[in-house]
């Protein structure tokens, strides 16, 4: 192996994230296949819809809708959640800081969008602030960073940075309160285009190397090459 392939093999290996980590970086939801990849509004509730057309992308995108009720009981709260493998586990190890995704509202109203995490201690966090989603009729894109500043613990005390290494359950809801929980109204949300968002780390790294690389083959490349 040359000096090159040795230096990119040795910083790719330093931040690459471990071996069957979840999530995995840059895994994506975008409903094309026709299920709701284990999205749900939770037991003896209607699971969130897929929506054949009228994503993000055109007529022909595929979407999640999630509705709720109202009132109370079940059904009653805006809110979908996770608890599968792919959105479980260690989201530190697997070097995952930001969720995306697109998110359209169906309502006369803006909604405060929140996602919630809840770790295997019972701990729950929440988005604080929220991404305030208008009443336009039309996608937009939200990036939550997973830093611990935009969060707030709604119960429990186990630290955020402990929390990202043992997540059981990963949430979307509206609330215009710092709420784990969605707030029952009688409303609606797309979602679409859920992603995994990686560090940067390796991004970062490797920018300036390849320049460096560069300037280091011409200066060992015979005449002409």
């Amino acid at each position: 192996m040359n000096v090159r392939a040795v230096w990119v093999a040795a910083i790719v290996g330093a931040v690459a994230p471990a071996a069957g980590a979840t999530p995995a970086p840059n895994q994506v939801n975008t409903f094309q296949a026709g299920n709701v990849a284990a999205w749900t509004n939770g037991d003896r509730i209607t699971d969130p819809a897929i929506v054949a057309a009228g994503g993000p992308a055109g007529a022909s995108d595929a979407f999640l809708r999630v509705t709720a009720n109202g009132g109370g009981g079940p059904g009653s709260k805006l809110i979908t959640f996770n608890q599968s493998a792919a959105w479980s586990g260690n989201f530190t190890t697997a070097g995952v800081n930001a969720i995306s995704m697109d998110l359209k509202n169906f309502n006369t109203f803006p909604l405060s969008m929140r996602i919630g995490l809840e770790e295997t201690g019972g701990t729950w966090y929440v988005l604080n602030p929220a991404f305030t989603l208008p009443a336009d009729n039309a996608w937009h894109t939200a990036t939550f960073n997973l830093a611990a500043a935009n969060f707030s613990t709604v119960n429990g005390g186990t630290p955020l940075a402990t929390g990202l290494t043992r997540v059981r359950e990963f949430r979307i809801l509206h609330n215009p309160s710092v709420d784990y929980r969605g707030a029952a109204v009688s409303a609606s949300f797309g979602v679409d285009n859920i992603r995994a968002v990686p560090e940067p780390a390796a991004t970062l790294l490797l920018a300036p190397l390849v320049p460096m690389l560069s300037r280091r083959r011409r200066s060992h490349s015979p005449a002409g090459d």
